[in-house]
């Protein structure tokens, strides 16, 4: 009697333990996650935006990269051929992953990855810049371009 009860109780621990281990979710990357994919670092004011980063004028306007929540980014104000695009964070490596519209020219825009802040690689055949980013990253470097983390983008026009 007692081996049955204990048997039991075993399989009854397991079984909550796998159930709390599947309700974890990880870093959000379910896409079914309802609070949608995070990053770390400050919350963005707009509850479907997970992050943004701006490269201010210059000598070019200004350009805004948008990654929302859904697991989508949008470039706005230059860069549009890169749209539309998707991205990724693992948590647990801290990388950024930007999946770009396919662009001929974004390995050889990309080769010297010391100039670009932050690129760790570039995985051409997926159109994938893979970036290191972790809760104190303020900038990365795309297209010879620095855009500043959690730097507001100008209201979209049009």
């Amino acid at each position: 009697m007692h081996m049955t009860f204990i048997a039991r109780a075993g399989a009854l621990a397991c079984a909550l333990a796998l159930a709390g281990c599947a309700g974890m979710g990880g870093n959000g990357s379910n896409p079914g996650d309802k609070a949608g994919m995070q990053m770390p670092g400050k919350t963005a004011a707009d509850a479907a935006v997970a992050a943004t980063w701006y490269n201010p004028p210059s000598e070019f306007p200004g350009i805004c990269l948008t990654q929302f929540k859904d697991g989508s980014l949008r470039f706005d104000g230059g860069f549009a051929f890169y749209n539309p695009g998707r991205w990724s964070y693992d948590a647990a490596t801290a990388e950024l992953r930007l999946q770009l519209a396919p662009t001929p020219s974004l390995e050889l825009s990309h080769a010297q990855i010391v100039q670009h802040m932050n690129l760790l690689r570039i995985e051409a055949d997926k159109n994938t810049l893979v970036y290191g980013v972790k809760a104190g990253t303020t900038a990365i470097g795309l297209g010879g371009f620095v855009f500043y983390r959690d730097t507001p983008c100008p209201a979209r026009r049009g």
